[in-house]
């Protein structure tokens, strides 16, 4: 059996499906946090470390058994569920199907280094001194101050490290178990860009939306923002792009009944891929991934989009009073059926508004409800 020292935490073949070809090889364009270069790699040496899942066992047969069980069970299977769900003829899913999407695209949150690193990080700021050029290091444990030697803090440090990486061994696994168990029989949609627009990934590429009722008086977006994130909350929203051009979203079931269809669309705006693409390099912890298009016209959208100008304080206005009205929509859709008086009224009144007239999902939405008004007159 092989002994792969060389890990990725996310695997070539998702990265693949954001790369261009030479030869034999993939190539990705990325950009480091806190700086403005953007280069181009290798899939093989991008979001990868040496021995991250290595078991510390002293059995060289089992050392890479976690690695083996990435490869074989998870990133083999990939490309099935990668060529299953960008196919827009795949509207129905069966629960094997289900079972693996699931599984496979989830993985891609707690297998990654970062709930690590933030372990590690926290500890390596007790022993800030190490960087400087003295040969002792003054450290404060438990409120009292000792003197230890550089090489001494060095030492600890290393063995704590190697701690925490043994739990992380045993913890993300748990809690990747945990985190599909709750997520499966959530509904899921596939949305594709029909434009020039492209989506980005990144080194952390499964993005939570926590819950929020945007109709709410309460609502903050600086708030919700800011708010800590529980994974295992079944109102979270889960987006994870699939390649430049499509995104998988997986939205809360609300009686937890499977649903065997799930939706493909193909008019996604804009403004949503400018969202989705902020939310994704919001979650990164080093590197955001895509083509070069891509990541050059992300990062001058962000610029752009950011600034506070007129045109940007009407455009996200526009696209939060749509939300809300989206949401206040969808109540009544519930409330009163889709064929009810009540919601033909209120797609009327919409239709009146530009920020909704233009919105693709309102005219489909729409479209559907006068096309049952036909019908039923």
């Amino acid at each position: 059996m092989s002994k792969p020292v060389r890990q990725h935490f996310i695997p070539r073949s998702y990265l693949n499906n954001f790369a261009e070809i030479d030869g034999d090889k993939h190539f990705v364009f990325a950009k480091r946090k806190g700086h403005e270069l953007i280069r181009k790699y290798s899939t093989k040496d991008i979001c990868v470390e040496k021995n991250l899942y290595t078991l510390p066992v002293d059995d060289d047969n089992k050392k890479f058994d976690l690695e083996h069980f990435y490869a074989d069970r998870i990133d083999s299977v990939y490309p099935e569920v990668y060529r299953f769900l960008i196919d827009k003829q795949n509207t129905v899913i069966d629960f094997e199907m289900r079972l693996k999407v699931i599984s496979v695209c989830l993985s891609l949150y707690f297998r990654t280094p970062k709930f690590l690193n933030i372990e590690n990080d926290a500890f390596e700021r007790i022993f800030e001194q190490i960087k400087n050029d003295t040969e002792n290091v003054k450290v404060v444990i438990f409120g009292k101050e000792i003197v230890i030697s550089k090489e001494e803090a060095k030492k600890i440090i290393r063995e704590k490290k190697e701690d925490n990486r043994r739990y992380f061994l045993r913890q993300h696994l748990i809690d990747y178990e945990k985190f599909v168990s709750c997520k499966l029989l959530d509904n899921m949609a596939v949305y594709h860009i029909a434009d020039e627009n492209e989506f980005i990934t990144s080194d952390n590429p499964v993005v939570l939306r926590p819950f929020v009722d945007v109709t709410s008086p309460d609502y903050s977006l600086e708030v919700y923002y800011s708010r800590e994130i529980d994974p295992f909350d079944p109102k979270n929203m889960i987006c994870i792009s699939l390649d430049a051009k499509t995104i998988l979203v997986i939205l809360p079931s609300e009686d937890n009944k499977v649903v065997n269809t799930f939706l493909q669309q193909s008019d996604i705006s804009f403004f949503d891929v400018l969202m989705y693409n902020s939310e994704i390099e919001k979650f990164s912890e080093q590197w955001i991934v895509g083509s070069d298009k891509g990541v050059q016209s992300h990062v001058s959208d962000q610029v752009k989009y950011n600034k506070d100008t007129p045109e940007n304080r009407k455009l996200l206005g526009d696209y939060q009073k749509k939300t809300i009205k989206l949401l206040e929509l969808q109540k009544k859709i519930e409330k009163y059926g889709l064929d009810s008086d009540e919601v033909k009224f209120e797609v009327v009144q919409l239709r009146e508004l530009d920020y909704m007239a233009n919105d693709n999902a309102f005219r489909r939405l729409a479209s559907i409800v006068e096309g049952n008004r036909s019908r039923n007159l």
